[in-house]
């Protein structure tokens, strides 16, 4: 790998990925690259490593230079090609997330952006990745055993939640760099804004997918943050609207993530330790 990329987010999604880039964006140690979510070692490798260095700054004397795309946690192919690479002292972050919780923002993120108008129920059958994305012992194992799990770092998003700042110093630990305090650790992510007109949000995502297929993730990257577009897409005021969830599909799913959740356990048992 011709690229001097030393870290990666890897996932999970709906777990403070926008906060991480938000805050490592700013922090004078890490550069990161032109744009969040560039997908490279799971959909478009095929670029090449050349295609991919432009896709960062060049001449980075930063401590951390890297991406946060958090759809690596669930590639087998993208962790493989991860770990041939990328260099030993490479780090790698991942975020969990109570499974429950992150299944239902899904679901609530996928209504928002007008790809279900399903129930709960129904979306979980048809969308499976909605489950899938929150059996985070699975994933945890695989990539610790496929990256080495002294270079793995778990952090939990209920720290995230309740302490920013404590969130954001157990993230500057995990990768090795200075922890700055004025950072806007307290600066909050909304989620499940409505969608003013979902055909017009789902319109625009398939055109970014396409985008992206033509190498030009920046340009997305630049729309989906730009504070006028998300004033027009979404209304600030008035969250997701989605059917009463029924309390035996929650509690079937909290009995279906049990046996992960004890897995998740034994392949981090210190990560609350280790986040203070």
């Amino acid at each position: 790998m011709t690229v001097p990329v030393n870290f990666l987010y890897l996932g999970g999604d709906k777990c403070g990925s926008t906060w991480v880039h938000r805050i490592l964006s700013q922090h004078p140690d890490v550069t990161l690259a032109h744009a969040k979510e560039l997908f490279y070692f799971d959909r478009f490798y095929e670029k090449g490593p050349n295609w991919y260095k432009k896709q960062f700054p060049q001449n980075s004397q930063s401590a951390r230079t890297g991406e946060i795309c958090h759809d690596y946690l669930y590639s087998d192919i993208a962790l493989r090609r991860i770990a041939r690479d990328l260099p030993d002292d490479s780090r790698f972050l991942i975020t969990v997330r109570a499974p429950v919780e992150r299944t239902v923002s899904h679901y609530k993120y996928l209504r928002k952006i007008g790809r279900t108008s399903a129930s709960m129920a129904e979306a979980l059958q048809s969308q499976p990745q909605i489950i899938e994305h929150s059996m985070f012992g699975k994933h945890v194992a695989r990539a610790q055993a496929i990256l080495g799990k002294d270079r793995v770092h778990v952090l939990p998003f209920e720290l995230l939640k309740s302490d920013p700042p404590a969130f954001g110093r157990a993230m500057c630990n995990a990768l090795a760099i200075r922890f700055h305090p004025n950072l806007p650790y307290e600066n909050r992510v909304l989620e499940a804004q409505a969608a003013r007109n979902p055909m017009v949000v789902r319109f625009l995502r398939n055109s970014g997918w396409a985008l992206r297929r033509l190498g030009k993730p920046q340009i997305v990257s630049q729309v989906k943050t730009h504070p006028l577009v998300t004033r027009l897409l979404f209304d600030p005021n008035k969250q997701a609207q989605i059917p009463r969830l029924e309390s035996n599909t929650l509690r079937d799913l909290a009995t279906r993530f049990n046996e992960d959740q004890s897995l998740l356990a034994e392949c981090v048992p210190d990560m609350w330790k280790s986040a203070s």
